[in-house]
């Protein structure tokens, strides 16, 4: 579904993303977790054909970005954490202009947006201008708007941290059933406790990748990021470590190995 090789994207002297290679299959998650700077939402875009890359390609169903990125836009649903909405349409006349770019029927993209708005708690909503919605509901016009043409690959940044709980569990059940439905997940998240779930798999078609200053430093399912972490496996009320604990050991073994070379760099 998605194949990433060695991608990397420079904005003149900053290097946002260096070599990452990952794949993704059908039915499968990716969950990317990192701190701010860390080249997740970049990640995305390039994955997204949005962004060009300053090296290294990306695939979607066998089509190349850089070849044919209209092609990959069109099978590729990205929901950025800052949705950018057009704020003097109604909900409804807004997705259903983003309806007609996909090339969805109207009456399809009709019965899809009713379904939507319906799901999301946004029917009686549906009419009222995007400016009026607060920072929640705006946040799940994103996601309709990004999933509405049942895409092949779903990328999404954050796309609970500003719904409440019931919301977000909705967002989540919506987002697994396209996944059980053959579409591909990409998620970025700060949420460790989402991070986990969505990571935890016992089909193998779920992996979590830790990036840091533009690298994936681990990319794998909890078990193998377990074993990466070198931390010890405990059982209390729940196994230990958890993905946090993981997180954690693995940023602060790179950080301290980066700064160890940085000494030794200037010593020498």
């Amino acid at each position: 579904m998605l194949e990433v090789r060695s991608l990397a994207k420079r904005y003149g002297d900053v290097l946002a993303l260096t070599d990452l290679t990952v794949n993704v299959g059908e039915r499968s998650c990716l969950v990317l977790l990192g701190r701010n700077g860390a080249g997740k939402t970049t990640a995305l875009r390039c994955m997204a054909g949005v962004l060009a890359p300053s090296a290294g390609t990306v695939r979607v169903d066998g089509i190349d970005a850089a070849s044919d990125p209209a092609a990959v836009r069109a099978r590729v649903g990205l929901m950025p954490e800052l949705p950018g909405l057009y704020e003097r349409m109604s909900a409804r006349a807004y997705l259903d202009y983003f309806g007609a770019i996909y090339g969805m029927d109207q009456d399809v993209r009709k019965r899809r947006i009713d379904e939507l708005l319906d799901l999301f708690e946004l029917t009686d909503a549906g009419d009222r201008w995007l400016g009026t919605f607060s920072k929640g509901m705006r946040q799940k016009v994103a996601l309709i708007r990004a999933t509405l043409h049942r895409p092949r690959l779903v990328l999404a940044d954050e796309p609970t941290s500003a719904l409440d709980p019931d919301s977000a569990r909705r967002a989540w059940a919506y987002l697994k059933d396209l996944q059980a439905h053959g579409c591909a997940l990409v998620i970025c998240t700060h949420n460790m406790d989402e991070a986990e779930h969505l990571g935890a798999s016992d089909d193998g078609d779920a992996a979590i990748g830790i990036m840091s200053a533009g690298r994936a430093l681990a990319i794998g399912d909890m078990p193998s990021l377990r074993v990466r972490s070198g931390l010890q496996v405990r059982r209390e009320t729940r196994e230990l470590p958890t993905l946090q604990d993981i997180y954690l050991a693995v940023i602060s073994s790179y950080s301290g190995n980066h700064q160890h070379e940085l000494v030794g760099s200037r010593s020498a």
